[in-house]
Order: structure tokens, then sequence, then C-alpha cells
């Protein structure tokens, strides 16, 4: 469509996206002028934000929407870039309670034991310590809640969601998990990463509210079931309108799922996963998933698979809910005003954005709130403030391109077979008329179920080179944040070194050349990228694709960082 067709599309429409947008293309991010239009963000091609001489950290551009540009200070990681010399000492008390509460990670014998016993009552195990750390289950029942569960897409439809709802002008709770790179990557409000210092205030609250009431030595929640509660007690604390609240494993068994007045419910695209603790077959998973469902709520699903629908729309049935299989996000851009613009977007917005919308649009017709014009469940319509909300959603580490000093970093935390399928075709599209060397940095968490991913990767394009590598920053011992206890460093080379045999079979059974290497940490990596495909002056460039697991991706980029320090 010319220029100047689009520039009357956006007149009509009456569009102004202020300030920075989001790319509408995951990960290429670009930024723009305050008032800038609907015809620029469509006409341009976006480049990824380059870093080279920014004076950004690798992390700020990762973690932080680009509206939030860097002006060479470093990043807190709670939204907002400020002098390092003033944070110093919340930077260090916020570092001192994450490493309080990485006591609280069970190492894998641990794990395996727990798996081997009769199951315990997760949910039970939730309502008693968030009880005994003061907050009764009725008073986060005051909270509203969107709460859902999948495979594959479930952060992104939660952040998608979160958008919608934010930029209609409803304060907003959003509890994810895992983080890239600081844990208070978990807990947002209005689409900020709660602020250290609140996280630091809240964790030792509760946890020495806990730790006083114990009745024996363990008696402590574990990890992720601490963090829950640490998330109630900041959304009550915070006042927020709702919480968008995304399933940790699973559905039925899920710490998250205590609560019992939901009443919009989301079900993503659903795939083999975590079948030690969810069951080997698609139906057992559905089960798990469809857990989360409360009576008379509204559920909104885009699974596929006919055998997962029947479990799904069964479990609906038992609780006297309503199922709603929601429309293809194409359908919304159906229309002369909004049909240009459906190719300039991202796999994120294009696989969930029709069950966002579905989602907030519920949330806001349930709560009868005055933002929302009627919403007709399942019902097809798009205006500039919906779509505002979906084209703002920052979502990093999914499908997400930077440049960084001659990198064109690919990062994307896929780790199923369903997401990595999307992972190879974006990074496919992204560097097929490249001429730049390409090479994979790849690690999984868990023993199995590699082998397929390796296959799809496989067939993605011809890797100038493979780095099979753990999740370490370096030889010495990761930030508090990205410690891994259940894992150790010997552990993960081994797996890592298990992970490269496969890729070698692979590679005779097809008749390629090995160019798998195992490197002790991602420093290691990196320092031989560099050392094999230098930097030179006249541009080149490395199209790297780091994938498999989101701890990958933060030890690679703290790793970067850390190289970049010591180089300046």
């Amino acid at each position: 469509m010319a220029a100047r067709q689009l520039g009357r599309l956006v007149r009509s429409l009456a569009v102004d996206l202020s300030g920075t947008v989001s790319s509408l293309r995951r990960g290429t991010v670009s930024t723009y002028s305050t008032a800038t239009t609907l015809s620029t963000v469509s006409i341009q091609r976006m480049e990824p934000l380059a870093a080279s001489g920014s004076g950004c950290s690798l992390a700020e551009l990762v973690l932080n929407p680009p509206s939030q540009s860097c002006n060479g200070n470093h990043s807190t990681s709670n939204g907002s870039t400020t002098s390092s010399n003033n944070n110093k000492a919340e930077n260090a008390a916020f570092e001192e309670a994450i490493m309080q509460l990485n006591f609280l990670q069970s190492n894998d014998a641990a794990i395996r034991n727990s798996m081997s016993n009769a199951r315990v009552d997760t949910k039970a195990d939730t309502i008693k310590y968030l009880e005994r750390s003061g907050l009764p289950l009725e008073t986060v029942e005051r909270l509203s809640f969107i709460h859902v569960a999948g495979t594959k897409g479930k952060g992104s439809t939660c952040a998608l969601t979160e958008s919608l709802l934010r930029h209609k002008g409803v304060r907003t709770g959003f509890f994810s998990s895992p983080h890239i790179l600081s844990t208070n990557e978990r807990i947002r409000i209005d689409g900020q990463l709660l602020a250290k210092d609140k996280f630091t205030e809240q964790f030792w609250k509760v946890y020495n509210r806990l730790w006083k009431l114990r009745e024996h030595d363990h008696d402590m929640p574990a990890y992720f079931k601490f963090l829950t509660i640490l998330g109630f007690h900041v959304f009550i604390a915070e006042k927020v309108d709702v919480v968008v609240l995304e399933v940790g494993i699973g559905g039925e068994h899920d710490c998250t799922n205590i609560v019992r007045n939901v009443r919009t419910v989301g079900i993503t695209s659903l795939g083999l996963e975590h079948t030690e603790l969810l069951g080997h077959t698609l139906p057992e998973i559905a089960w798990q998933k469809a857990g989360i469902i409360k009576p008379g709520s509204h559920v909104f699903t885009h699974v596929g698979q006919p055998e997962c629908l029947e479990v799904i729309r069964q479990r609906t049935q038992e609780q006297s809910a309503t199922l709603y299989e929601v429309p293809p996000t194409e359908d919304y851009f159906r229309s002369e005003a909004y049909a240009p613009i459906w190719e300039s977007f991202s796999h994120m917005i294009r696989l969930n954005g029709s069950l966002a919308i579905q989602l907030a649009g519920d949330w806001l017709s349930q709560a009868r709130s005055p933002l929302q014009q009627e919403h007709t469940p399942n019902g097809v319509r798009m205006d500039p403030q919906l779509l505002r909300g979906l084209v703002s959603t920052h979502w990093p580490g999914r499908c997400q391109l930077i440049h960084w000093h001659g990198l064109r970093l690919h990062f994307d935390g896929a780790h199923t077979l369903e997401s990595m399928a999307v992972c190879t075709d974006w990074f496919e599209k992204s560097v097929r008329n490249s001429v730049n060397p390409k090479i994979l940095i790849f690690n999984r968490t868990g023993e199995s179920g590699f082998a397929p991913l390796l296959e799809l990767l496989n067939r993605t394009c011809a890797f100038d080179m493979v780095c099979f590598v753990p999740n370490l920053a370096t030889s010495t011992p990761n930030a508090p944040s990205q410690v891994m206890v259940r894992f150790s460093a010997e552990m993960q080379l081994k797996r890592a070194r298990t992970i490269a045999g496969e890729w070698s079979d692979l590679c005779a059974r097809q008749g390629l050349k090995d160019k798998g290497q195992v490197f002790d940490t991602l420093t290691d990596a990196f320092t031989a990228i560099r050392r094999r495909f230098p930097q030179t002056d006249n541009g080149g460039q490395l199209e790297v694709l780091v994938t498999g697991s989101i701890h990958l991706l933060g030890a690679a980029i703290s790793a970067l960082d850390l190289i970049d320090e010591s180089q300046n």
C-alpha cells in the first residue's frame, strides 16, 4: 500500500501513537518521536535497537520498553534508569534479599524425591503459608484476577492482556515466571518491574513473619510458592484493579490456583511439557491446564487439538462455566482500515492477540467498567486504542532482536517443540537474505526432550558455529537472581555435553559436518565466537540465535555486559 494511501487511513482513524512505540514486529524495536503515527510505523522497515556507542547496557535494551530510553546511566532493573551511585545501597539490599530467597530453592535430589512421593496438596500448603504470612485468602480474593494457563504463549498472552488493560486506564498487576535477569521481573505494576526497594521491603516483611512462625526447621514455603505469596502481598499493597496471573506449571495443582473468585480464564496452546508432573499425553496435560477453571467463569482458548478441546469442554461443564473458542487474530484485521498492517505484526500478536483481546474485554465487561464498550464474547472488532495496546506490548526474550556491537542477537526462550517451531520460523525469516555468519547458542533445562528441538534447529539454516553451554555467564558464581540451586555447574556441563552428543549424532545421520562445540560458560562461548569471527571495520555482523531456555538468555546477556564492561 502506498504511503499516501496509508496516510489517509491513519488520518481517518485519528491514531496517535505518542512517545516511543514498541515494534509491530516483536523485538525489532525502534524509537520514534512524539506523535508518531500508524503510517510511520507501518511504512518504515523497523530496525533492531542499536546499542553500539549508546551507553546502554544490553540488559537495559532487553528489559526496558523502548520508551524508556537509556542515557548512559545503569538501569536499576525496576523500569527506570538513574545514576548507579545513587542505587548501590538499594541494589545491595535487593541482592541480599535474593540470596536469602535462594535458600528456598530445592536441589535436584529433593525435587526428585518429592516427585516420587505422594503428591503434596500444593494449594492447601500455599494457603497455609499465605495466611501465616499475615494475609488471609479472603483478603487476596478482594482482588480481581485473569488467570492464564497453557504450554506455549501463556506469558505472551498475559503481557498482551496487561498492556490492553493498561492502555484502557486500568491499574494492573502482572505475575509471571520465570525471569530472565532479575527476580523482580516476575512482579510488575502498571507494566513496570516492581522497584527493587519495594521488592526488598515486601520480601523481608513476608520472610521474617514466616520464619518467626515456623513449626520446625524446614517449615518454609519453596521458592515459587514464596514468590506467589509475595506477589499477592504486593498487589494488595499497590491497590491494583486487576491481577493478570500466569500459571507456573500445569494449573490444577499450581500455587497460583488458590484464588476462587476468578471470572475470566485463558488457556493457550498446548503441547507436551513437564511430563513427569503433568502426564505423558495431551489430554492429561489439558486436564491439568483446565484445572484453573472456576465455577461460573468465562473460559477463552485457542487450543486446536480436538482431544484437548474435549477435555477442556468437559471440565468447563463440570464447573458450570462457559467456553469460548476465540477467532483467529487475523479476523480483527480484515477490514479495509486495518488489513494493510497485518503483515507487520509479530508472531506474538498473530498467535495470541485474539485471546488477549477477549480476556481483556471480558474482564472489563464483567467488572462493569465504564472504560469498556459493550463486549460480546468472541465479538470481533478493532479500534485505535486496542491496536495501541497490542503494539505497545513489551515482552522480552521472546522473538527479540537487538543489535549489540556487531552481533544481531536473536533471543528466544523457546523450550517446547511448539515454541521452537515459532522461534525457528522467525529466525529463518530474519536471516533469509543475510550473508553474515550464523551462530547457534543452545541449552535446555532437563535431561530429555531436546532431540526434536535440535532437529528443528538443524533444518533452519546452515549454522557456521554451534555452541552448547550451561546457563552460566562466567566461571564465578552467577548473580543471585540467576542462581539455580537445582543444577550444579557440573550437572549443567554434563547436560551440555549430552546435548552436543545428540547434535553430533544428528549431523552424522544427515551427512553434515558437525560444527558443535561445548563451552563451560557463555563468556567462553562469546570469546570463541569473536576469535573465530573478528569484528571488522567494514560493518560485518554476526547472526546469533540464543534459544532453548529463558535462563540461558539471562546468562548470555550478563556475559555480554561483563565483556563490554571489561573492554571499556
